[in-house]
């Protein structure tokens, strides 16, 4: 007979897995050479912050998945090459040391010696559907992924979702006059008022409405509030920010309120109804994420989710203050839920704290246990490896002590792995 750490094991090990957020090409989703996969933005940064200088791999001192690095694969990782030994204890570290070794049977970490034949071992895949195949369906067993890459998508399960929604003014990147600046040009007509932006956001509903979308995805301010939200109050924002003037934490909140209200209301003409929302995160210039909480967010994503009752919003938070916020919001909220683990809480400690948190509080239903978030398929394996990991230790646990018994265990594993985020985000 079977241990239940085995049967849950074996569950695990087993599940069809659906995957609602990554951000893999649509023409080709798996790496094009070694330096995609090592070089992940993940990775990169703690190379930076460990004295990788910002711009000795990657010309415009921003990550690859935003910007042409500028250089050869191998010159950008002979270069970075020295300071890979600086990652050896972290979560990034070891998940590339998983990439490398479970996939492609190298042994070790990157070094002189080796590097050559593991850049060869990546670049005999590249031109390979077969290899994307075998990551995915093999080796992950993800049946579906949603990637918010633009583009036709290179089969059918390879699904569609939008982010960068102009629900901000400025961000990392841009200005607040060069954020409307932008709009300007996309769109085709100038924002001098909350006229202006309202025609902006109904003109971005309806062509989501015509994309056959599975879900828009929202990063929200904390600072994100009714208070400051009133037109005449949106009207003074954009005139101080079209004369350059600095704009409070609070006037930039309100801006993001008027705009996911009046977003969600123009929606309503279309069959969207999943919102993907992700919190607790800002980046700074040139690009380096800092978690951000704020103690009145969630009261605002609770009353935001009583006023559109028609949508479901799918939460998930890099800042780990709102693990228990949002658990309880899913608890509470019919309407919330709660989606994997992202950016900086995308580590055993706070996934663990999640896992747990989320067990005791929130009804199977409504649990989402992962999405990759990963621009290359090469980085869903070790992601999924870790998250499954943790699930089965906290369950075996919980199995051991009386709290659950194995159908249950076995029962969540399916239900938050597979059939939660296939009928949050509409199948197929």
């Amino acid at each position: 007979m079977k241990s239940a750490t085995q049967v849950i094991q074996d569950a695990l090990d087993s599940v069809p897995v659906y995957d609602p957020h990554c951000h893999l090409r649509p023409q080709k989703p798996w790496a094009d050479s070694l330096a995609d996969i090592a070089l992940y933005h993940h990775v990169w940064i703690e190379l930076v912050s460990s004295g990788l200088g910002q711009t000795a791999v990657t010309e415009t001192g921003l990550p690859h998945e935003i910007s042409d690095p500028g250089l050869p694969p191998l010159e950008r990782l002979r270069r970075a090459l020295p300071y890979l030994p600086n990652v050896r204890n972290t979560t990034a570290g070891l998940c590339l040391r998983w990439i490398l070794g479970d996939l492609y049977g190298l042994d070790g970490d990157l070094n002189e010696r080796n590097l050559e034949a593991a850049f060869r071992a990546v670049e005999e895949h590249a031109d390979s559907r077969e290899w994307n195949e075998h990551v995915l369906r093999e080796r992950c067993r993800i049946e579906y992924n949603i990637t918010v890459k633009d583009g036709e998508p290179h089969g059918p399960r390879l699904l569609q979702g939008r982010e960068r929604i102009p629900i901000h003014l400025g961000g990392s990147r841009w200005a607040p006059h060069e954020a409307l600046a932008r709009y300007e040009e996309r769109f085709g007509f100038p924002i001098r008022n909350a006229d202006d932006y309202g025609r902006l956001l109904a003109a971005t509903a309806r062509a989501i409405g015509k994309e056959g979308l599975r879900f828009i995805g929202i990063s929200l301010p904390p600072t994100t509030a009714p208070e400051g939200a009133r037109p005449e109050d949106i009207d003074a924002v954009i005139r101080k920010a079209l004369n350059r003037e600095p704009l409070s934490r609070e006037e930039l909140g309100g801006v993001s309120h008027f705009a996911i209200r009046r977003l969600l209301q123009e929606l309503r003409a279309t069959p969207l109804r999943t919102v993907q929302m992700l919190a607790g995160a800002q980046v700074l210039p040139p690009h380096r994420s800092l978690p951000q909480w704020d103690g009145g967010f969630t009261g605002h994503l609770g009353r935001l989710a009583a006023e559109f009752e028609d949508f479901h919003f799918n939460i998930s938070a890099a800042s780990d203050n709102y693990t228990h916020d949002i658990a309880v919001l899913a608890k509470h909220v019919p309407n919330i839920s709660v989606a994997g683990h992202w950016w900086h809480t995308l580590y055993p400690h706070y996934i663990r704290r999640a896992i747990e948190t989320r067990i005791d509080l929130v009804p199977m239903p409504k649990i989402v246990a992962y999405f990759s978030d990963a621009y290359h398929s090469e980085w869903c394996y070790p992601k999924l490896k870790l998250i499954k990991a943790i699930w089965a230790d906290v369950l075996s646990e919980r199995v051991e002590r009386g709290w659950m018994d194995t159908g249950t265990a076995t029962d969540l594993i399916r239900a938050a792995f597979w059939e939660n985020p296939r009928r949050i985000y509409g199948g197929p």
